[in-house]
């Protein structure tokens, strides 16, 4: 059954009051001879009762009569009939319009993957599965085409990874409708940004930090934060954009590596700092592999962001131009531990920040430390 706007239950099917006359003649074994002498008619006429002819309050009173049913009973069967025949008709256009417009959307998403993360029953009216989609979104699916994640894209990818464009766009379509539930009570405003990167930066190189604490900061500041699994093929580790006058930064956890989560949290902090500008919708960047796309500038302000808050640039220049026995990893390695206690800082994160620095994701006998 399906539940309209107006929370009428509309049938699958209506159910004519002669299904109904049928089944009591076979249920009181009566034949159609008997039943015709009963309500003074010729067989013919029964026969064209039974198969569907309408119910007049003529025909109610003869029925009363043979099967001792009131006619009010069967007048009322029969504008029900008539009504649930409108409803149905009603919800089969807009199922025919729901088609279409589910056949747009497939163009540019992965609807049957969308609706089973979304928890939308495939076995719904397609109507029913837009009507949620839309309550989720909070605006016409429709609308998803002229959404910004759709349109554009500023974002650190690396050119060695494929990705699936519908994946992608149903990522971000997720990563929208996660941001939304997340968004925290504290408002948001300028300046936040560096003061919840700060304020992490310190968590981490005191060892306090965790995903719990970091979204925490994050909403204490006015910013949204949320994890959504990624799709096949799209290679995203973070997202920020805009949800109304909240920023958001969505994660995927797509490598379990709390350096690597930190750094790009603080990362698309940059961009919330210094590129997002109000509620614009056009507010959106996507973080994506290890090899980020440096010929953008609003890219290569957000790492130099994220780098200065974790490491003071002072302090890592310092730590860079210190010389070392040996070229070898462990005494890499063990160096920048030394350098990392000599500066009070997360050894983890100093380490992280050489291997992307020197495009050296292989540290030998260096593992990431789990996201926690």
């Amino acid at each position: 059954m399906e539940t309209n706007s107006k929370k009428e239950t509309i049938p699958f099917v209506a159910t004519h009051p002669s299904e109904i006359i049928a089944d009591e003649i076979k249920a009181r074994g009566m034949k159609k001879t008997e039943f015709a002498e009963r309500m003074g008619m010729q067989k013919p006429n029964v026969t064209r009762l039974l198969k569907g002819e309408n119910i007049t309050p003529s025909i109610a009173a003869k029925l009363e009569a043979a099967l001792d049913i009131p006619a009010d009973m069967w007048m009322k069967l029969q504008l029900q009939y008539d009504k649930d025949t409108k409803a149905i008709e009603r919800r089969d256009n807009l199922e025919k319009e729901a088609i279409a417009t589910e056949m747009m959307l497939s163009s540019l998403l992965n609807l049957p993957e969308l609706y089973k993360r979304l928890g939308i029953n495939a076995c719904l009216f397609i109507q029913k599965k837009l009507e949620i989609l839309s309550g989720l979104l909070n605006f016409n699916p429709l609308e998803i085409g002229k959404m910004n994640f759709v349109r554009q894209s500023l974002y650190k990818k690396s050119d060695k990874l494929s990705f699936d464009e519908r994946n992608q766009n149903t990522w971000l379509v997720l990563a929208y409708i996660s941001a939304i539930k997340n968004n925290p009570l504290q408002p948001y405003t300028k300046g936040g940004g560096v003061s919840a990167a700060k304020t992490i930066a310190g968590h981490v190189h005191k060892g306090t930090l965790t995903e719990a604490t970091l979204k925490q900061v994050l909403n204490d500041h006015g910013i949204s934060y949320s994890v959504v699994r990624k799709l096949d093929k799209t290679p995203i580790d973070a997202v920020s954009m805009m949800t109304g006058e909240t920023p958001a930064i969505i994660t995927t956890h797509r490598y379990n590596d709390m350096s690597r989560l930190v750094f790009n949290v603080l990362h698309e902090l940059g961009h919330v700092e210094l590129h997002f500008n109000g509620n614009d919708v056009e507010n959106l960047f996507i973080s994506s592999d290890e090899t980020y796309s440096l010929d953008n500038k609003q890219e290569k302000e957000a790492n130099t962001f994220a780098e200065d808050i974790l490491i003071d640039k002072h302090i890592w220049k310092k730590m860079m131009e210190s010389g070392t026995n040996s070229i070898s990893t462990r005494n890499i390695v063990n160096k920048l531990k030394a350098l990392s206690e000599k500066y009070e800082l997360d050894s983890n994160i100093v380490i992280w920040r050489y291997k992307y620095e020197s495009h050296n994701y292989k540290l030998f006998g260096v593992k990431p430390v789990p996201i926690r």
